[in-house]
């Protein structure tokens, strides 16, 4: 038992501190997510005026045109319904080139003419977010050669290397009213820091039933002893 005790007890207070550690850092990123969000709309050409910090999750108003190039994020589930993302290039007026998520698409309403697009100047809308890994590839499968591609997972890196080194580092998640928009379905995290705090809650239960039932055996082993 003391064998038991000593091994897992401290494994349950790592993962209890690890969740409470992960509820803080998707706090900090939901506030920031707010509290940039309510801040005034910027136009691209200010944007080098304003720290990176201050500039994620504001909201930002482009001009230029959609690319050619659109990546199709599979497995993208949304009301128990499989389907894609579609993160598609913008080349700015300034020359900047962005990805923009145009949002959801289901698999079985899937039409190319649902996304395909207008080559021709436009402005559109969205908020400036962290371009931090979208998806998750299992099996390491590389992508095929030619747009559009379909991928499991959808990163910076992987975006330069196609795109070449000049992608920006942010994503532009492109608001509703916007040319181009499907059903928006981005969040700045994918669990709440409620859900953290709760799994650190059910971990910390677990190491305090085992701490009990670490004294209440020792304590009647103790007790046979004695008899």
């Amino acid at each position: 038992m003391t064998a038991f005790f000593v091994f897992f007890f401290p494994i349950l207070l790592y993962l209890g501190s690890w969740q409470v550690s992960r509820g803080l850092e998707k706090e900090n990123i939901v506030n920031q997510h707010y509290e940039n969000k309510s801040q005034p709309v910027i136009e691209e050409k200010d944007m080098n005026s304003v720290s990176l910090k201050n500039l994620t999750y504001r909201t930002v108003n482009l001009t230029g045109q959609y690319g050619s190039e659109s990546y199709f994020l599979d497995n993208r589930l949304y009301r128990q319904e499989a389907g894609y993302e579609v993160f598609t290039t913008f080349k700015t007026s300034e020359k900047n080139l962005f990805l923009v998520n145009r949002g959801w698409i289901s698999k079985e309403k899937f039409n190319n003419d649902d996304v395909a697009l207008k080559d021709e100047m436009i402005s559109i809308q969205g908020i400036l977010s962290p371009f931090k890994r979208f998806g998750l590839n299992l099996s390491n499968e590389v992508s095929k050669a030619g747009w559009p591609k379909l991928v499991q997972q959808l990163d910076h890196e992987s975006a330069r290397q196609d795109l070449g080194s000049n992608v920006n580092i942010s994503v532009i998640q492109l608001s509703a009213a916007s040319v181009g928009a499907l059903e928006p379905i981005w969040k700045p995290v994918e669990l709440q820091p409620s859900r953290h705090y709760g799994y650190a809650l059910q971990w910390f239960g677990l190491a305090l039933v085992l701490f009990c039932s670490y004294l209440y055996y020792g304590y009647k082993g103790d007790s046979y002893d004695n008899e």
